[in-house]
């Protein structure tokens, strides 16, 4: 059986086991002989969405899921809330979100369709991947420790 193009999405901006748990749960849906490609979300989304810039600019975080063994390539997303733009450019046969990515399934679906497209969407499940599994909670850490430990190192 012939591999399959599967397309992840995410910020990506503190790289954690639950980030490469997810990839790893894309790339088997590609097959052994199939293509992995990430979205790496752009800085002013990640400003947009969370109120504040992220912690690492948006071509660093490309290059750091880039070199996960898992992926096959990543890019930088468009400039735009409609995400069947990058879908059509790349033209994947499935679109693999995370079990907690906010996404509206249906308009997305609606969307691909709009563009003569055949996409899976696949809503992947939630896996164990030891230790800190959220970048919020990183941030959340580092700041409680640097707060407990009186230090503005």
């Amino acid at each position: 059986m012939a591999g399959k193009k599967v397309l992840a999405a995410g910020k990506f901006d503190i790289l954690h086991l639950g980030h490469v748990a997810y990839l790893e749960q894309a790339r088997e849906l590609a097959g052994e002989d199939g293509e992995l490609v990430v979205v790496i979300a752009r800085d002013e989304t990640i400003l947009h969405e969370r109120g504040a810039p992220p912690v690492f600019p948006q071509e660093q975080r490309r290059r750091l899921v880039e070199s996960l063994r898992v992926v096959s390539r990543a890019v930088i997303g468009y400039p735009t809330r409609d995400h069947s733009q990058i879908v059509e450019k790349e033209r994947p046969d499935i679109i693999a979100l995370g079990y907690d990515q906010e996404v509206n399934v249906e308009q997305l679906q609606n969307q691909i369709q709009q563009r003569g497209l055949d996409v899976k969407i696949v809503r992947l499940e939630k896996r164990d991947a030891d230790g800190l599994c959220s970048s919020t909670r990183i941030r959340k850490r580092i700041i409680e420790y640097y707060k407990a430990n009186g230090t503005s190192r």
